[in-house]
C-alpha cells in the first residue's frame, strides 16, 4: 500500500506548458520612463526637469518685472520726462515710440546677465538692464552743449540719481553721449541719449550693423565690414560745438 504522505513522482515539476522553450523569444520588458535604468540617464532626466522648473521660474520672474517697469514708465519717469521736455523748446524728446524695450528682447538681456552672474537673482538682473527704459534728446548743433548740461541738471532736480555719462563725439563708430540714471525712489536703472539730429539719424542708420556686430555667430570678415560701414556713417556727422567738452561721469 502506497503512502499517503508520499509525494506523486511529477509534483513539484513545472507543467510543460509553463516551461519555455530554449529558444523562445522572451517579450520585450517595459520599463517605467519615470524610473530610468542607469545612472546617465537619471541625471539627464533631473537635468531636463531643473531646466524646465528654471524657465518656468524665468518666465513668471521677468512678466512680474516687466509689468512693474512698464508700470513705472507710464506713472513716474515719462510724465516726468515730458515736464523737462516741455522747459526748453529748442530741443524734443525723439524715438519716443522707443522708450520700453520689449519683453522678449528683455528676457534675452536679463538671461544673458544670470548666466554671466550667477549671483544676480532675475529681480536684481530686470533693474540692472540699463535700456530697459531710454529716452533720447534731439538738439541743434548750435545749442548741443548748453542744452546737454542743462537737462543733466534738470533730471537731477526731478529726482533722477545718475550713475554714469560717456561722451564718444571722437570715437569713429558712435557718435553722441549716453547717460545712465535711477529713476526717482527706485533702483530701476534707465538710459538717456543726447544726439544731434545728424548723430540721431546716422544711430538709427547703422543699427542693425551694431546689432550683427554684438551677434557672435557673425563671421569675422563680415564684422570687418560692419565696422568699416559704421565709421563712414559716422564720417558725416559733424561735432556741435563745445560737445567735446562734456565731461564723462564718474
Amino acid at each position: 500500500m502506497a503512502r499517503i504522505d508520499q509525494a506523486d513522482a511529477d509534483e513539484g515539476r513545472p507543467e510543460v506548458a509553463d516551461t519555455p522553450a530554449p529558444d523562445a523569444p522572451r517579450p520585450p520588458r517595459v520599463r517605467d520612463p519615470r524610473n530610468p535604468p542607469d545612472a546617465a540617464a537619471r541625471i539627464a532626466l533631473a537635468a531636463e526637469n531643473r531646466a524646465k522648473v528654471e524657465a518656468a521660474d524665468r518666465a513668471y520672474a521677468i512678466d512680474q518685472g516687466y509689468a512693474r517697469i512698464s508700470a513705472l514708465e507710464r506713472g513716474t519717469v515719462t510724465p516726468a520726462m515730458r515736464e523737462i521736455e516741455a522747459e526748453d523748446p529748442n530741443r524734443q524728446l525723439v524715438g519716443f515710440e522707443h522708450r520700453l524695450k520689449g519683453k522678449d528682447r528683455l528676457t534675452e538681456k536679463v538671461t544673458k546677465a544670470v548666466n554671466e552672474q550667477p549671483q544676480l537673482s532675475y529681480d536684481n538682473a530686470i533693474a540692472v538692464v540699463k535700456d530697459t527704459i531710454r529716452y533720447t534728446f534731439q538738439y541743434p548743433d548750435d545749442h548741443y552743449t548748453a542744452g546737454v548740461l542743462a537737462d543733466c541738471g534738470r533730471l537731477e532736480q526731478a529726482g533722477f540719481k545718475r550713475i554714469d555719462r560717456r561722451n564718444t563725439w571722437e570715437s569713429p563708430d558712435y557718435k553722441g553721449i549716453n547717460s545712465r540714471w535711477r529713476a526717482p525712489e527706485s533702483e530701476q536703472v534707465l538710459e538717456v541719449q543726447f544726439h544731434t539730429k545728424a548723430s540721431y539719424d546716422a544711430k538709427q542708420e547703422t543699427h542693425v550693423a551694431y546689432e550683427k556686430l554684438r551677434d557672435p555667430a557673425t563671421p569675422r570678415g563680415e564684422q570687418d565690414r560692419l565696422v568699416d560701414y559704421q565709421r563712414q556713417v559716422n564720417t558725416r556727422v559733424p561735432t556741435p560745438p563745445g560737445a567735446l567738452g562734456i565731461p564723462d561721469y564718474p
